[in-house]
Parts: structure tokens; sequence; C-alpha cells
């Protein structure tokens, strides 16, 4: 039980129990002036002499869901139990943290005395600039208090914990001098943060700079011109008085956030080795996906340190996994897609067969797609021109690699004699092996299948529906240009599922059973049938391109739909899954492929939203509209069932 009340040098006195820290400022001849983000009467207030002024920051209860009654009713009813006018003369701030991590701290200097009170709470850590987690910007500015909010905008409530700062000066500052010392107090914080290297919770490689809720509040005397009144008119860092205000603050926010980390860890040590683990899974899960920030940019770099984890993630896999070498290149394989970027696009096997089927399509005179006889035999023309071309390309590619491999060692004995040694046999295989890999990679990108929904999650929840349209053209062939946000996150959702089958699941299926070779010729057929096999112009030239990937993916898209059901057992709970795995049943026949319908309808099911594409299906029908934060949950399914393909895939491999 926490219970003790002191005199502050400024001379306001702070009481401390386990629900709150109450500062109270005696009445005084000139008015009390505050610069605070506190819910309560935040913002820049002036406060009357003639009654006492006061500061809480009160701790809420665990079952508090930040939203009945809303902060500042839930503030405004424990003034009152406290006593306290919180209307006029009572700034209040809310923690999740514990009273335990209370500290004070105070500096003096030419009669100027300086009062700091912190309590810390470190679960809600962020960065500057981390992925925001409520997307409300504008509301009604009203005088009642009530904040309102729909069931999925509660999901988007942060999490507790929270950096509440009080800052006492005993004399009249400027409006200047105050907004240089709130800076300063704010900067000091963030040292206090970084020297104790608190991480972000939203990326564990990232240091934080405090958390997203905190509060500071800073409360002196006004300034009155021209009466005789001395005051501190600069709070640069180069005066005392910005000294004082930047120790305090880092002294007392060091003490708190000291005092949280033994209360969760027990000691320092054990604090470092919990942070240490925090970064490297950090790392081990990559700084992916990044995202552009605006449709069709290039991919960002991933940071040295992430990419230095992927090479090193590759070469401990060649060197010291002990599989099979198929099942080596997958895990591998894999491995890149996750941290390294995607292959040059000038050698990109995919790149180079949709090229070839450019040059094709504009050389192929009108009348072959209006004759549909004509059209279907140049179709299978070109159907088998590409296969044949890539995958004997691809063949030809493993073998010349594999002569290199070989021929390189042979002709270093040769011509190197004294100089040559083993590490030449290692590296011309390490070579030859990588660029297998790299020929297998090619064939599928799990992480660019997460990137794009992501990116059109942040488009939507910012409001950027213009980008949100303009990048649904990487997803699908869906006209956007009339598409509504809910639109948007249906036809993302659709895409997302359809995907993780056409775009890791089959490929990997196929690899299993017939190699890279067999990967390769999926992704060809794939990429033909996504140029062509539609309704329109293409319709009988793209049949035989359609009608082969329909069989090709027959089997991937139901073990898909599996995959998501198995995963959304482990993310969103086994409910979920079963209700997935009955709306694919349900709802699979309304789509025209007889494929595509089943990883959509599951997904429908599974996450509790309707995907309606006008006129053609409505999977889902009783579901909700889709959001971002549906995008994000599916987004959570999808990486999921594509780490459980992987398994199953390395495990097919060897047997």
């Amino acid at each position: 039980m926490i219970q003790k009340e002191t005199k502050l040098s400024t001379g306001a006195t702070v009481s401390v129990n386990n629900d709150r820290v109450r500062v109270d400022l005696p009445p005084s001849n000139s008015s009390y002036q505050s610069i605070s983000s506190a819910i309560l009467n935040g913002g820049c207030q002036v406060f009357e002499t003639s009654s006492l002024t006061h500061v809480i920051n009160y701790k809420v209860p665990s079952t508090y869901d930040g939203l009945n009654p809303s902060p500042q009713r839930l503030l405004a009813n424990f003034a009152k139990k406290e006593q306290i006018n919180h209307c006029n003369n009572t700034v209040g701030m809310l923690t999740a943290a514990s009273m335990e991590t209370f500290a004070h701290s105070s500096r003096s200097a030419t009669g100027i005395s300086i009062d700091v009170i912190v309590t810390a709470g470190l679960s809600n850590s962020r960065s500057a600039g981390a992925d925001a987690d409520f997307f409300m910007i504008r509301e009604e500015y009203t005088t009642t208090d009530i904040d309102t909010f729909d069931e999925r905008q509660k999901q988007q409530m942060m999490k507790p914990g929270t950096i509440n700062t009080i800052i006492v000066v005993n004399a009249p500052l400027t409006q200047g001098a105050q907004v240089e010392a709130y800076a300063i107090a704010i900067e000091a914080k963030c040292n206090a943060c970084v020297d104790h290297n608190v991480t972000c919770a939203k990326d564990a490689t990232k240091l934080a700079m405090g958390t997203g809720t905190d509060c500071t509040v800073l409360i002196s005397h006004k300034a009155v011109p021209n009466c005789g009144q001395k005051v501190v008119k600069y709070a640069g860092k180069h005066t005392i008085f910005a000294e004082m205000i930047g120790q305090a603050v880092y002294e007392a926010t060091s003490k708190a956030i000291m005092t949280n980390i033994l209360y969760l860890h027990y000691n320092y040590a054990t604090y470092t080795i919990h942070r240490w683990f925090r970064t490297f899974l950090g790392l081990l899960m990559g700084a992916m996906p990044l995202i552009p920030p605006k449709p069709m940019m290039p991919i960002p770099r991933a940071p040295l340190n992430v990419v230095f984890m992927g090479v090193a993630k590759v070469l401990i896999i060649y060197f010291f996994v002990p599989l099979p070498d198929k099942a080596k290149l997958l895990f591998a394989a894999v491995a890149w897609d996750r941290y390294l970027r995607e292959p040059p696009l000038t050698f990109h096997p995919v790149c180079i067969a949709g090229s070839m089927i450019s040059a094709c399509l504009s050389r192929t005179p009108d009348r072959v797609y209006n004759n549909p006889l004509l059209g279907f035999t140049c179709g299978s023309v070109l159907l088998i021109f590409m296969f044949f071309t890539m995958t004997l390309g691809a063949w030809a590619f493993n073998e010349c690699v594999d002569v290199i491999s070989m021929q390189v060692p042979s002709l270093a004995r040769e011509y190197m004699k004294g100089y040559y040694n083993a590490s030449i046999d290692v590296a011309s295989n390490l070579l030859a092996w990588i660029l297998k890999l790299l020929l297998l990679k090619s064939t599928f990108s799990l992480q660019l299948l997460c990137i794009l929904p992501l990116q059109m999650a942040k488009f939507i929840e910012r409001g950027q529906i213009d980008d949100a349209r303009d990048q649904l053209c990487w997803l699908c062939s869906r006209d956007p240009s009339k598409l509504g946000p809910s639109d948007l996150a249906g036809a993302t959702l659709e895409s997302l599922s359809e995907n993780l089958s056409d775009g890791f699941v089959a490929p990997l299926f196929w690899y299993v059973l017939f190699g890279p070779i067999g990967a390769l010729g999926y992704r060809v057929i794939n990429t033909l049938d996504s140029r062509v096999g539609y309704r329109g112009k293409y319709e009988w030239f793209g049949k035989p391109s359609a009608r082969l990937d329909d069989v090709i993916n027959y089997i991937p898209a139901r073990i898909t739909t599996l995959l998501l059901a198995l995963s959304a057992s482990v993310t969103i709970g086994r409910k979920r899954a079963w209700k997935g795995l009955q709306n694919a049943w349900k709802d699979q026949h309304q789509c025209e492929s007889p494929n595509a319908g089943w990883p959509m309808a599951c997904f429908a099911g599974l996450l509790g939203v309707k995907l309606n594409k006008e006129g053609v299906y409505c999977l889902g029908a009783s579901g909700k509209e889709p959001a971002p934060v549906d995008i994000r949950a599916g987004h959570r399914v999808a990486e999921v069932a594509g780490g459980i393909t992987l398994v199953i895939a390395v495990v097919a491999v060897m047997m």
C-alpha cells in the first residue's frame, strides 16, 4: 500500500497512493499557466489564483476499456471523488502504470526551483514514425466529453503503458520560454528511453522515444508584461534553465523506467537478455514487409542488418542444415524471399516470360482473336511454345551451372597450381547453388504477396482512396475507378487469398513433384493465363492457357483452403477456421473459376466478411463489410499459412 505526501521545493505538495499521483499548487498572487498533452484541460491553460490548482495522474482500473466512460468523464468523476474542481483549475492524465514507478527529481538555481514527477509504463513503447494503431484523425469537437467508437475502433485502441510527466516551476515563464521548456522536457524523456535501450513494441530493431499515450504537463506562473515582474524569457539549450529542466526530467524518467524494468524483469541483466532476444527476433522476422509510400513505386531496400541476417541465414542453411539438397534449396529460397530482394527484373524468368508474351501479342493480327478456331489454335501454339521454351531454358541453365561448378575447380588446379586450395571448390559450389536458388526463388513470392495488401490497408486507413485504386491494379484486373473503401478492402482480401494459392502454394506443390523445372513451368502457364485467360478480346486465344491453368491449380487451390483454415485455427480461433471451411463448401461454386472460389470463400468465412463482386458473386453474404483491420487479420492468416506450406513442402521432398 503506497501512501505518502511530500512538500516540494517549488512550494507545491505531491501525494501518492495506489490510485493516483496528485500535485497541489497553493494559491498565488499571479495566475498559473500550463501547457500539456493531458486529457483533462490539456493544451494551453490559465488558472485562477484564488484557489488551489491541481494536477492528477490517475491509474485506471485494469477492467477499463478506454471507452466507457470516456477518459474525460472518468477523470472528472475521479476529481469529484478527490473533492477538487475539475472544470476550472485541474489538469488530468491517465495511466495504466503502477504507482510504484513514481519518481521525483528537482533542481534549483538563482532562486528558481523545478520539480519533476514521473510514472512510467513501457508496454506501449513507440519510436517516432512507427505505424499507427488508431486511424481516426478528425472527430467532432464537442463539450460533452463523449468519445464514440464502433467495435473495430475498439480493437484499434492502444495497449496500456504510459510515461506521464509533471513539471512544476516556481517562476513566471514567457510563452516562448514555456514552449522551449516543454520541448526540452520531451527531448530529455526521449534521451532516458534511449539510454535504457527501450525498444519499440512495433519493431524491436528500433529504439523507442516514449510510448503511444505519453502525457507531459508543464505548469508555472504566468508572465505579465510591463509590471516589473522578473520572468524567465528564454529556455534554449544553452541556458541554465534548460539545463535544470533537462537534467530533472532525465533523472526522474530514468528512475521511473528503471523501477518499471525491475518490477517486470527482476533485475537489469534479465531485462538486457529479454531486449536482446526481442531485437534478435525482430531481425529474424526481418524489417519486411517494406511498403512503398506510393503506388507503383519500387519496394524500399531492407536495412543492412536485415540484409546481413538474410545472407547469414542462407549461408547457414547451405553449410550447416542437414537436409537433402532439394529441401535445402527450398528452405533457402523462402529465406531469400523473406529478407532479400527479388532477382534483377532483366534476368527474372517470369519477367522474361511476360516480355515474350507481350511481344507475341503485339505481333498477332486481330483476325486471330476474332476467329474462335484460329484463336484457339494459335493460343495453343503459344502455350506450347512458351512452356517448352522456358522449361528447356531453365533445364539448360541448371546444366550450365553444374558444368561451371565442376570445371572451375579443375581449371583452377591446372592454372593456379601452387595457389590452389579447397576454398575454390567451396566457392564455386556455393555460387552454383545460389544461382539455382535464384531460379527457384523467381517462381514464387510470399513476401510481395504480403506487401501489397498491407500497402492497400495503409492507403485505406489514411483515406488515400485514389492511391488505393491505383495500387489495386497490381492485385487484380477489376476496374477500381468506382470502388469505395469497403470494396477496395474486399478486392484486396480476394486477391490475397487467391494469390496465396497461385503465387506460393501451387509453385511449391509443383516443385515437390518435379523440382525447379516444374515450379517454373507452372509459373509460365499461370502468367500466360493472367495475360490472356479471360473473356473479351482474348477469349478464344486465351482459352487453352485458362483451361490448363484450371487443371494445374485444381489440387493447390483446395490445399490452400485447408491451409488457411489451419492457419486461422492458430491465429484467430478454431471456430472461425471451421466457419471458413463451411463457407468455402457453401459458396465456392459462385465463382466462374473452379479454383478461385475455394480460398476466397474460406477467407470470407473465417474473417467474417462479405466479399462481393457486383453481379458476379457474393461470398459470405451474412458477413460485415470488409475494412483495413480485416486486411491485416487476413495478412496474418496468409503469412502463417505460408509458413505451414513451407514446412509441409520440406517434409514432402524429404520423403
